[in-house]
């Protein structure tokens, strides 16, 4: 584990944080794995708080995106109390808890406990269907860049 994390080290040193286009192609690269095509917009759902968090630094580094303009949803497991799943993801996210509309309890759940770390998923949605767009192509355009300089085919 500390050999793996001290090569992690490494490779941060020598990328440059500051650089828009390695933020923008960051966030495309993770936009194409974690999101659902299908909606007409720039949004996010994850159960893990660190990818919602860093979503959000991008959407206002890149897109000077007004954070106060997030709506978010949650889908929560049946015994899990929406009120304060709520409040545990307007806290980590500080988005306020006014943004909070739509909770979805799943029923295919009711009668299984939930483990105590688990806090279901939260979809950050930023309306927006010109940056989900443009994440979408520039993910696929490096992805296709990458293959063909590497595989050759």
């Amino acid at each position: 584990m500390r050999k793996a994390k001290n090569q992690a080290l490494k490779t941060l040193e020598v990328i440059d944080i500051t650089n828009r286009g390695i933020l923008e192609l960051a966030l495309a690269i993770l936009y194409i794995g974690e999101v659902t095509k299908k909606k007409v917009e720039t949004s996010m759902g994850s159960s893990d708080p660190l990818i919602l968090k860093f979503f959000l630094a991008m959407m206002k580094t890149l897109y000077d995106f007004d954070l106060k303009k997030i709506k978010c949803q949650l889908n929560l497991r049946a015994d899990q109390n929406p009120k304060e799943m709520k409040r545990f993801w307007s806290k980590e996210l500080s988005v306020p808890i006014d943004n909070f509309g739509y909770v979805n309890l799943d029923k295919r759940t009711v009668g299984s406990k939930t483990y105590p770390h688990y806090k279901g998923v939260c979809h950050v949605l930023c309306g927006n269907v010109a940056i989900q767009r443009k994440l979408i192509y520039l993910s696929e355009m490096f992805c296709k860049k990458t293959i063909e300089k590497y595989l050759g085919t």
